[in-house]
């Protein structure tokens, strides 16, 4: 099986497959993200009738996207992957839910030989960083 999180923007995503959809979740994130999401990857394991154990890779979204989404949603996957001792990869954000497994689970496949490093995000432009008014 494999496990699909996407938190790039407002609007999340996380799916198990195993040759087909086996449970999905999409949900509007707000603020509460952090606060939510392990309880929503706890709540699809449930509707796929799964354990996380039987999880065999992770596809994350790697941006570009939201900093604080991409965060979020790759410090998760990276946690899950390297505690199940499984294979991570990150695709780009900007493609429907088909198109992104589909990469994916070809990056997946090939990333089985050699892996190991966590997934790192790619926020797609610079950090918006006002200069500080303060005086030293």
């Amino acid at each position: 099986m494999i496990l699909v999180i996407n938190t790039s923007s407002e609007n999340a995503y996380i799916g198990i497959y195993d040759k087909k959809i086996l449970a999905e979740l999409r949900w509007n994130v707000g603020k509460t993200l952090s606060a939510d999401l392990l309880n929503k990857i706890s709540e699809l394991f449930v509707k796929a009738d799964s354990k996380i154990e039987e999880i065999a890779g992770i596809i994350a979204c790697s941006g570009p996207g939201s900093f604080t989404g991409l965060r979020i949603g790759i410090s998760t996957a990276n946690t899950i992957a390297y505690s199940l001792n499984v294979p991570i990869i990150g695709v780009s954000g900007n493609k429907n839910t088909d198109e992104f497994l589909k990469e994916g689970k070809v990056l997946l496949e090939k990333e089985k030989k050699n892996f190991g490093f966590p997934l790192e995000p790619a926020y797609g432009m610079q950090p918006s960083v006002t200069i500080s008014k303060k005086v030293f």
